[in-house]
């Protein structure tokens, strides 16, 4: 394996993450606006109560894709996206396009996460007046994603810090709605647990239950931003497949109870809000009212964690991405002090502004969710790549049962994609024209390196 002082010394970034650092930047990316906000809307539309099985597959497809991101990662501490790994294994051509997907994904993932805060906030404070609405739903978001991008230009160190603190807040929020709120869940709202199907496919049924799967996929959005923090981790061979892991199992362990929970204190069409785990709360009954600020408070602040870990990934994406030549090499500057990439951090936050002041949530949260699925299918298989092409190269990290684990991670993937709407794909299939337009018009004239040297055994 390369030596990591040779790598590193290619980006310039400080490798100044440990282990639960990084463990941290995962559950905050993972926790936050996805189980706070997309999962309301996906039961009330397509999953019902069944919505904790859509869970389970969502959660099932991570953890196939996650450990064929741990090997990767584990091989390349300096590449860290699904973007470099594809590169390395499909060409540059391929892995502009996972790139490309990435950006789709962090990008109108922010934009989610800035409106939701903005609704969380008008909720705590019950901002109530739709004048005075419309104005904090519109500045709100152009606020935090600047508040964030700040810190995020301050330093890797200092965002995981404080992504840790939050961390800890909001998993005391949801450990109290668990605890409190299983003593007033009324059983009937269950019943019937998978509603039955309308007639059109995806409107509850079995066939809503997986186009919640990768609706609420969403949820998991951050725990591969921890291979994208590799680039700064003290030992990413190591801590890099435990963070990965680790927080995909820490967080499937409470959502599943969590949305039983919600499902459980109320009619599922009533969670097509945009706070539905507050609204569930609150219809418990005046015994629970105490605990819907809690989760107001705890989901406001905690929007700010997940915002920092998006900001964060997107920026060394778009930096990485930049020193291949594939964008504009202003990308790719490190701020003179801090030594983290300002330029790419403030595009992201930019842009992301300006989509969440144009595209709703639901429509955001499902190109999130077919952008990440696609990214994960790219990865399962250049794990299969390289496993053939390099059997000798040393891998810290081994995925099991390859090739079982890789080809389940496409097929769970695919289905849950499949099953998103007609629109989605339509809308998936622009944004892939749009990347190869780009492609030929600006990267395919570059020629510079990819993604870093390769691992020192690879092809000997």
């Amino acid at each position: 394996m390369a030596e990591l002082s040779e790598v590193r010394g290619m980006s310039g970034l400080l490798p100044v993450l440990g282990r639960w650092q990084l463990l941290g930047i995962g559950i905050g990316a993972i926790i936050g606006s996805g189980i706070f906000v997309i999962p309301g809307p996906a039961a009330a539309q397509f999953a019902g109560p069944a919505i904790t099985l859509s869970f389970m597959i969502a959660a099932l497809g991570c953890a196939l894709a996650g450990l064929c991101y741990a090997e990767l990662s584990a091989m390349f501490p300096s590449a860290g996206s699904a973007y470099a790994f594809s590169t390395r294994a499909f060409g540059r051509v391929v892995g502009w396009l996972v790139g490309w997907l990435l950006i789709l994904e962090y990008l109108f993932a922010a934009a989610i996460v800035a409106q939701a805060f903005a609704a969380y906030f008008a909720g705590l404070f019950n901002i109530a007046d739709p004048s005075t609405a419309r104005i904090v739903l519109a500045v709100l978001p152009l606020l935090v994603l600047a508040a964030t991008a700040y810190l995020a230009v301050r330093g890797v160190k200092l965002s995981a810090g404080i992504v840790g603190v939050i961390v800890l807040i909001k998993l005391g929020v949801i450990l109290l709605v668990i605890a409190f709120g299983a003593l007033y869940v009324n059983p009937h709202h269950w019943v019937p647990f998978v509603p039955k199907n309308t007639g059109t496919w995806g409107e509850f049924g079995w066939s809503g239950v997986v186009r919640g799967a990768g609706i609420v996929f969403f949820t998991y959005l951050g725990f591969d931003t921890v291979a994208v923090a590799a680039q700064e981790a003290r030992r990413p061979q190591r801590d890099v497949p435990f963070a990965l892991i680790g927080s995909l199992a820490v967080c499937t362990v409470l959502f599943a109870p969590m949305m039983l929970v919600v499902t459980g204190l109320v009619d599922y069409r009533a969670l097509n809000v945009a706070n539905p785990v507050a609204v569930a709360i609150n219809a418990a009954g005046p015994q629970l009212h105490w605990l819907v600020p809690v989760v107001q408070i705890g989901a406001t602040i905690g929007m700010v964690s997940v915002l920092l870990v998006i900001l964060m990934a997107q920026a060394r994406i778009l930096f990485v991405m930049a020193e291949d030549g594939l964008l504009p090499a202003r990308l790719a500057r490190l701020h003179p002090r801090r030594k983290t990439p300002a330029t790419a951090t403030v595009f992201t936050a930019l842009i992301a502004a300006v989509l969440s002041a144009i595209f709703p949530i639901s429509l955001l949260g499902q190109m999130v969710s077919i952008g990440v699925l696609a990214a994960f299918v790219a990865v399962a298989l250049a794990v299969l790549v390289w496993r053939r092409k390099y059997p000798q190269t040393v891998r810290p990290f081994r995925t099991p049962w390859v090739p079982a684990i890789p080809i389940g991670a496409v097929l769970v993937c695919g289905y849950m994609a499949a099953g998103l709407p007609a629109a989605t794909w339509w809308r998936f299939g622009l944004w892939v024209l749009l990347g190869v337009a780009i492609y030929w018009l600006y990267g395919a004239r570059s020629r510079h390196r990819t993604t870093g040297p390769l691992p020192r055994d690879a092809g000997n």
